[in-house]
């Protein structure tokens, strides 16, 4: 089974209600089984949370967040020394922001599709990195 790796704003749309691109977002995750697993890495439940309480969602919203991230749904991947140097290589030479260098960096070492709606990082993974499989716009 191919596990993708998840962006968080993609997750976030989904959930979020109020998001520009919520349907948009649950339909890119509906297309997967509720039985497929999500690859993140560690720093996407502070970038989720984070994301949710500046937008001032309720913490009933939040919580029930915390409790689903902490599923068999998320395989969450720890941020060791080489990802950090992959992510690193990859914001230098695309000039992505960090937290996008670091999904774009496990999505590479681990031969996994990356699932995201930012527009930005999709062209340029797909411009530095044409083997890696993009889903999302474009």
């Amino acid at each position: 089974m191919i596990v993708p790796v998840l962006d968080a704003s993609l997750f976030v749309s989904s959930i979020s209600p109020n998001e520009v691109l919520h349907g948009v977002a649950r339909a890119a995750l509906a297309q997967f089984s509720p039985a497929t697993p999500f690859m993140v890495p560690e720093l996407f439940r502070v970038e989720v949370i984070a994301a949710l309480a500046r937008r001032r969602e309720p913490d009933v919203l939040i919580d029930s967040v915390v409790a689903y991230l902490s599923t068999e749904r998320f395989l969450i991947i720890p941020m060791d020394a080489a990802l950090a140097d992959r992510a690193l290589e990859i914001a230098r030479s695309t000039r992505l922001r960090a937290y996008d260098s670091v999904y774009v960096a496990l999505a590479l070492t681990r031969s996994a599709p990356l699932l995201t709606l930012d527009v930005e990082v999709a062209d340029r993974v797909r411009a530095s990195f044409p083997s890696l499989e993009v889903q999302g716009p474009g």
